[in-house]
């Protein structure tokens, strides 16, 4: 079952924190605004932002001992897989875990580039 915190914004509207459970990516969160609710406000984005960097370093304090063992990672619409916008945060702890990162993120964007995975971004010449 994946985690979910909904999280209040001062708008009023919502964004959640969610566990992503992959083997390949492990301790893999996404702070997300619902795609039902359209495209965030850019004070939301920003606040957004803010609480992926709060909620990465308690996480990361509680599971590995060190607030700052985290990487984010933000997409544009045009360089995304998913609608929706979101940021991705993912637990680190060590230089080969971020290695491994890029690795597996290098992998994902050549499928994609190649055609052999989906990919709702736009296609920009």
């Amino acid at each position: 079952m994946k985690f979910k915190e909904r999280i209040n914004l001062s708008s009023g509207r919502t964004c959640e924190l969610i566990k992503i459970q992959r083997d390949m990516i492990p301790n893999y969160y996404l702070v997300a605004f619902p795609i039902s609710n359209g495209q965030p406000q850019a004070t939301e984005i920003t606040e957004m932002i803010t609480i992926g960097i709060s909620k990465a370093k308690q996480i990361a304090k509680e599971m590995l001992g060190d607030e700052e063992a985290f990487t984010i990672l933000y997409s544009g619409y045009s360089s995304r897989r998913e609608k929706g916008w979101h940021i991705h945060i993912v637990l680190l702890g060590n230089r080969w875990k971020k290695s491994w990162l890029y690795l597996v993120l290098t992998f994902k964007n050549l499928l994609q580039a190649f055609g052999l995975r989906k990919d709702d971004s736009p296609k920009l010449n």
